[in-house]
């Protein structure tokens, strides 16, 4: 450490009294200084600093009483104006970019008259001999009182070479010749840094840069180092997204720099700083941090430290659902159907969240199964980001796996007296799925559905979930003294899928009396008879009798109805009597549906019943009526005739798998074999064998010009769907032709396959 003392100069010449004491004095043992400049101690003179009479007015003199209680020189003498300075005459070498931290204390005084100006200053001179003024004051001050400086003039320590200070005082008294003007200076000191730092300097802990940060808060760390002394340390944090600042409330479009906090005594070389930042809720975005320091003097940290950090505190959303919408399953296996964002990781618990799957990574679904029992099942699930981020859901399925038992019907078994206005239910013991109960006036398409013998009771049906009923609600009112069946299907379910255990069906039977004989005498001049409800008529023309005839219909109910299969009847059956009476000329009979009991009209069929075959078959030359919602035919005698529809209207279908077609065969005998299929279930087989050569058919013992089908031998049905079937037919002698085999069946409805499968052979 080197000291120089500064001697006085004194000047006795001037009228104004103005007193300056100037000390350059160093803080001693400073750790951060690397050069002290300490000008000495006011005792006896000004030493090496020498007094410059700027303008006439001012005088150096030795006061005797400085800021510290110590020596102090003043200077007396009156003007209207003046201006003296005191430049160090010791230069001091100073590196460019060095730190320089200049304290000083001063006051000024003033007597009699207010004086127009009063400035006192510092300023510095570089190597290049400029001028930089570092300090100044023009406030009119009569307070007499010290008051201390601390400025960082690093700024202006910015070539290499030697520098000097130079302290000045300039007044203004206007026309008062005889008012005094004071100043003083004392304590003078500039400790000056060689390092190359320029201003304090900071850095980040915490985050580090490109941190994910996760929670609700996260204490933002980091140091800050300056020679002189760190007093402050700010922290601005930018929304990249929108280029937004945030001011510890809200987002903001400006810069804001937040204050941090400092660990220890404010001032010193070293200090750990932290601020506490709220985290906005962010799913990733980023965040550009920056951090600045201001030491004692008020140098502020030019390049802001920066560091950027990533804030996921937003966890994964979404549902889960266990097997999709559904409100019932029936089985323990089941699927969950996840719709989560940002999830990477996942596990389940069906026991309330008390035990947990392993952690797996995510997908789209899963297979869980559910615990044994009929009961609400609940599913949780908990996912998690790659921020550790955790949600949890939850979803509910009934677990049901026991098929539905009827509780009640109505009206019930075998019930006598029913009103024609009643509807007909039934109530279950646990919610049915109402899409499975079906009317749709086929027996095919429907499973609750209501029939008076074979025929066809068109009715409205509905399910009311919260009293479990089924109901079904003719369209008219039932016949009087007639009963009635109603059918329940297999195919109706509860609404976890689980289907009644078998077909279920009860009759009950109306109250009154039904009147079913309709009798008319017609002779040779014609005539018509109609039934009860002109649901049915028969015109005879004249001469179609040769003699007067009793004719009668009757509507045939319960065992007196012949057996019917594959169909059901849109109308009662009618014996017209006497039976099988022919006629000379067609009578014009009629028959009339109900048109809201007909699925579609244009497959109804008016058909009479064969007493010789045992077998319901098609009145030929019949027409259907859509206008009049009737079935016309001439008929050529009296019968019994209902109107039906087939309840499968499709044909089956049939292939011959061996032999395959331009096969040769040989032998005595051959098995043909094939596969036929059909919804309702095949009831015969048949296969035609000709002869190309003549067209002759086989017959089983010979050949036949007219065609032939000989029943084959069903093999197999392994369902109602699908039958396998053989024929062993005896090979001809006749080599030099070919044979064409073709085969076709009927299925359980009637429906006889129209294209018949064809292959052709030839024997060898």
């Amino acid at each position: 450490m080197e000291t120089r003392q500064l001697h006085l100069l004194y000047l006795r010449s001037l009228k104004l009294l103005i007193a300056v004491c100037l000390i350059l004095t160093g803080a001693q043992g400073s750790a951060v200084a690397s050069q002290l400049i300490v000008n000495g101690s006011f005792e006896k003179n000004l030493g090496e600093w020498q007094v410059n009479e700027v303008t006439k007015g001012a005088v150096f003199q030795w006061d005797e009483a400085g800021a510290d209680g110590g020596a102090l020189f003043k200077t007396t003498g009156r003007s209207r104006r003046g201006e003296t300075q005191a430049s160090q005459n010791k230069w001091v070498h100073i590196e460019s970019g060095s730190r320089g931290l200049l304290k000083f204390s001063w006051k000024k005084n003033w007597s009699a008259i207010l004086p127009v100006q009063h400035k006192v200053y510092i300023n510095l001179i570089k190597p290049d001999q400029t001028v930089a003024s570092v300090w100044s004051n023009k406030t009119l001050l009569n307070d007499n009182t010290w008051r201390i400086e601390s400025l960082d003039i690093s700024s202006f320590l910015d070539q290499k070479g030697q520098y000097s200070l130079v302290m000045g005082v300039t007044f203004e008294n206007g026309k008062a010749n005889n008012a005094t003007t004071y100043a003083w200076f004392d304590d003078v000191s500039l400790e000056v840094s060689n390092s190359m730092l320029k201003g304090p300097k900071t850095s980040f802990l915490m985050p580090s840069g490109r941190d994910k940060i996760v929670g609700k808060s996260y204490l933002v760390t980091g140091i800050a180092l300056d020679d002189i002394g760190v007093s402050k340390v700010r922290v601005a944090i930018e929304r990249l997204h929108d280029n937004t600042y945030w001011n510890g409330n809200s987002w903001v479009a400006t810069e804001f720099w937040n204050e941090a906090r400092l660990s220890g005594a404010v001032g010193g070389p070293f200090a750990s700083w932290r601020y506490d930042w709220p985290l906005p809720t962010s799913d990733g975005a980023l965040y550009k941090l920056y951090a600045r320091a201001e030491n004692i003097t008020s140098n502020i940290e030019l390049t802001p430290a920066e560091s950027i950090a990533q804030v996921d505190n937003v966890g994964p959303t979404g549902s889960i659902y266990v097997e999709g919408e559904a409100e019932y399953v029936n089985t323990e296996a089941v699927r969950i159907d996840i719709d989560i964002k940002g999830a990477t990781k996942m596990r389940f618990s069906t026991d309330d969240a008390k035990n947990w799957s392993d952690w797996e990574s995510f997908t789209a679904s899963k297979k869980l199964s559910l615990p044994e029992g009929d009961d609400t099942k609940i599913v949780t699930a908990q996912f998690k980001d790659g921020s550790e981020n955790r949600y949890q859901i939850s979803d509910s399925i009934i677990l049901d796996m026991t098929q539905p038992v009827t509780r009640h019907i109505f009206p019930a078994q075998k019930a006598k007296n029913i009103s024609a206005d009643s509807s007909v239910g039934v109530v279950f013991y646990e919610k049915m799925a109402p899409w499975s109960f079906r009317n749709d006036g086929t027996e095919i398409g429907s499973t609750f559905y209501l029939k008076q013998g074979s025929r066809w009771i068109a009715a409205e049906v509905s399910y009311d979930d919260k009293t479990k009923t089924a109901k079904l609600v003719p369209y008219g009112s039932l016949d009087s003294g007639t009963t009635y069946t109603v059918h329940l299907k297999d195919l109706i379910k509860d609404k976890a899928g689980n289907a009644l255990a078998a077909n279920f069906s009860w009759d009950f039977t109306t109250s009154g009396s039904y009147t079913s004989l309709f009798k008319k005498t017609i002779d040779a001049t014609g005539g018509t008879i109609h039934g009860g409800d002109q649901s049915i008529s028969l015109e005879v023309p004249a001469d179609a009798l040769a003699a007067e005839t009793l004719v009668a219909i009757e509507e045939l109910r319960d065992k007196k109805v012949p057996p019917m299969k594959g169909m059901t009847r849109y109308s009662p059956v009618y014996q017209l009597s006497p039976k099988e009476l022919p006629f000379n000329t067609p009578a014009l009979l009629k028959i009339k549906y109900k048109q809201d009991e007909v699925h579609n009209p244009t497959e109804l069929r008016l058909v009479f019943f064969d007493e010789e075959r045992g077998k319901w078959l098609p009145v030929e030359n019949a027409a259907i009526d859509l206008v009049n919602n009737q079935l016309t035919a001439k008929i050529t005698k009296l019968m019994t005739v209902t109107v039906t529809a087939q309840d499968d209207a499709s044909p089956p279908s049939t292939a011959i798998v061996a032999p395959t077609g331009a096969s040769e065969i040989t032998g005595r005998l051959f098995n043909i074999f094939g596969v036929s299929h059909d919804n309702s279930g095949i009831s015969r087989l048949d296969i035609s064998i000709k002869r190309q050569s003549d067209n002759a058919y086989w017959t089983g013992a010979e050949w036949r010009t007219e065609q032939v089908w000989l029943k084959t031998k069903v093999v197999a049905e392994k369902d109602r769907s699908k039958a396998t079937w053989s024929y062993s037919w005896r090979l001809p002698d006749n080599k030099f032709t070919v044979y064409e085999l073709r085969a076709r069946a009927t299925d359980k409805s009637g429906n006889v396959e129209s294209n018949a499968d064809l292959v052709r052979v030839r024997l060898r």
